[in-house]
């Protein structure tokens, strides 16, 4: 029996959970990553290669996780990856402009 609602698919849920687990990661690399332009995504995403990423999203669903999440997870991670890193640095230079002019803390708009 359909109740007319659309469920999302999983795989578009698992891709959503890659870029959030890459822009965390990125908004903590942010304190040790050099600064500059972030070098070309690695295809290893927290310490797995994409088989162990897909794997790790894919969790104790049945059956192998579809070929396409191995391949898209890592992009959609490193894709979050750069947008925590990116955000993390601006919200750091608003830190260090404001303590500079000594006009108080900023508001966080992240």
């Amino acid at each position: 029996m359909s109740t007319g609602h659309l469920r999302e698919p999983p795989y578009w849920a698992l891709l959503e959970t890659a870029h959030t687990f890459g822009r965390r990661d990125g908004h903590a690399a942010a304190r040790f990553e050099p600064h500059g332009p972030v070098d070309p995504p690695s295809t290893h995403c927290r310490g797995r290669d994409p088989a162990a990423f897909a794997r790790l999203l894919w969790r104790d669903r049945p059956g192998d996780p579809p070929s396409g999440l191995e391949a898209n997870a890592p992009l959609w991670y490193a894709r979050g990856f750069a947008e925590g890193l990116a955000a993390e640095r601006r919200w750091a230079d608003r830190r260090r402009t404001v303590a500079a002019a000594g006009t108080g803390s900023p508001r966080h708009t992240r």
